[in-house]
């Protein structure tokens, strides 16, 4: 693992996070022929824009997520298969920061996005949120204001679900970011902590927000435990999480989830939609693979998408009850 660390934060000549990040994204690109290469197809991806009940989402036609879109992640392929977020399994370009000596920041080598960061903690761990959640505040902390920082749980569009790990992304490039405070609702106030609804939203959406960690990370657990009373699971709930901070105050954006993935995505090829949803794609940018989906996918087929893998709205309703 040592010859993979270009880079250390905390450190002693401390700079900030996120320039260590672009930093770290100049050389690799300079010496990782594989990750220039991908960045040099994202700057010439395809891009339309689709109207969905009065929000724009965008689509972008990105081939190199195929590998990640379509991951198998049953048991018995994952554990058939090298996990590629494990040090020893890393190409052997590929470099990264080691982060509070537990995790590494690496050049995501299928970017969605100009910058786009995965940072996978050191040992090979299970996707837990509550095993995570100070981590997640944390990098989301340490990387601000430029960057958000998300989960994709292990059944919501993570391609390593048997690694734990985040990504990093920018944060002024995630639509539904945008559009907080202007399309949601306050739902109440508790210790400090404001919980919101999305509001007119084609999907259900919450947000916490607080400006003290512990207490923010102590209501996050209390949804969780809601979640889990009123839709038992034998894993963690369903959920993506896209966390910002912006002025001293942490926001958790909480994506309700009932599937993985949509019927569509397991059709016969003329009819398979091969969209495989993560926090990304619930934030307002869809990554189509194939440029059949690209071209066909429209507002109605949008919206199906989401309504199929989202919590319905009623046992949405239930849970703000609880709050």
């Amino acid at each position: 693992m040592k010859n993979k660390i270009t880079a250390k934060f905390p450190a002693k000549d401390q700079q900030r996070l996120s320039l260590l990040c672009l930093q770290l994204l100049a050389q690799q690109k300079e010496k990782w022929p594989q990750l220039n290469l991908a960045h040099l197809a994202l700057s010439v991806a395809q891009t339309r824009t689709v109207s969905c009940g009065g929000f724009r989402i965008l689509l972008q036609h990105n081939p190199q997520r195929a590998t990640n879109s379509g991951a198998a992640v049953d048991k018995e392929s994952i554990k058939n298969r090298p996990c590629f977020l494990c040090g020893k399994n890393l190409p052997a370009e590929q470099k990264g920061i080691l982060y509070k000596e537990n995790y590494l920041i690496l050049c995501n080598p299928a970017p969605v996005f100009s910058q786009h960061f995965t940072i996978a903690h050191k040992r090979h761990l299970p996707q837990e949120i509550a095993f995570s959640l100070t981590a997640l505040l944390d990098a989301t902390y340490d990387l601000a204001p430029e960057f958000a920082v998300f989960y994709n749980g292990a059944a919501c569009g993570a391609s390593a679900p048997d690694h734990l790990h985040f990504q990093a992304v920018p944060q002024d490039a995630l639509p539904v970011v945008q559009r907080f405070p202007r399309h949601f609702r306050p739902l109440k106030k508790i210790d400090g902590m404001n919980f919101y609804g999305g509001e007119n939203f084609y999907y259900p959406v919450l947000a916490l927000e607080g400006e003290n960690k512990d207490t923010v990370q102590t209501h996050f657990n209390r949804l969780m435990k809601i979640i889990q009373k009123i839709k038992p699971q034998t894993d963690e709930p369903m959920i993506n999480v896209i966390c910002t901070y912006t002025k001293t105050v942490w926001r958790l954006l909480i994506f309700l989830r009932r599937k993985h993935r949509p019927a569509a995505f397991y059709l016969e090829e003329d009819k398979k939609i091969f969209v495989s949803p993560g926090a990304i794609d619930l934030a307002g940018i869809i990554i189509t693979p194939r440029l059949a989906d690209f071209q066909r996918l429209d507002a109605s087929q949008i919206t199906g998408i989401y309504q199929e893998v989202l919590m319905a709205t009623d046992t949405v309703d239930q849970i703000i009850v609880e709050i």
